[in-house]
């Protein structure tokens, strides 16, 4: 199944969009409400001079500059979707799909996304602009997703490269990680557990 939905995803887009728009439709129905609750009242970032908050369609525009300065091999291991402004909008009007800017001293520095569906999985991913790489940003990001899923009651998932070391280290600080299936392209499809979780 996972890699089915990678492929439409890559080669059949159309169908794709259609799967993404039935998708969120019934998220929003079933667990609209759960997710608005899950997001409000998070702790703040735990870094000094470090926020974080829920992009929204004004953030937008910020985003895409955001994407535009990052250099081409930052791209190397993430590719969730489209950078360009109208692609970003689309993404935010989506129900399922949650987008969440990193600042410091409200620069925008780092992003991270939560892709839900409604068979009660999520689907994680993380950038960080890389003169701001090495201060702990990537293990916040992945400490508040990992809160949100669990206040939600979502298994968390993530298909990751296992040439993308910073990465899984950066996970591995704040999750533990099970191997569910090994894809091409020396790419796992990982799920990612509490710390000391069975």
């Amino acid at each position: 199944m996972v890699k089915l939905l990678i492929y439409l995803k890559h080669h059949l887009s159309f169908i794709w969009d259609m799967i993404e728009w039935v998708n969120s439709f019934f998220f929003g129905l079933l667990y609209g409400s759960r997710l608005k609750h899950s997001v409000v009242g998070l702790d703040k970032s735990m870094l000094p001079d470090t926020s974080y908050k829920v992009l929204e369609m004004s953030d937008m525009p910020a985003l895409a500059d955001f994407f535009n300065e990052q250099p081409q091999d930052a791209f190397k291991f993430f590719k969730p979707h489209k950078f360009d402004l109208h692609s970003l909008q689309k993404q935010n009007r989506k129900k399922a799909f949650l987008m969440l800017g990193w600042y410091v001293n409200e620069k925008l520095v780092g992003y991270a996304f939560l892709r839900f569906f409604a068979n009660r999985q999520a689907f994680r991913g993380k950038i960080v602009s890389p003169e701001f790489q090495g201060r702990g940003i990537a293990k916040e990001m992945g400490r508040i997703t990992t809160e949100i899923c669990r206040k939600m009651k979502f298994r968390l998932f993530a298909t990751i490269s296992k040439d993308n070391v910073k990465s899984i280290a950066s996970s591995k600080a704040v999750n533990d990680i099970r191997i569910v299936k090994e894809l091409e392209d020396n790419y796992i499809y990982v799920e990612y557990l509490l710390k000391n979780s069975k």
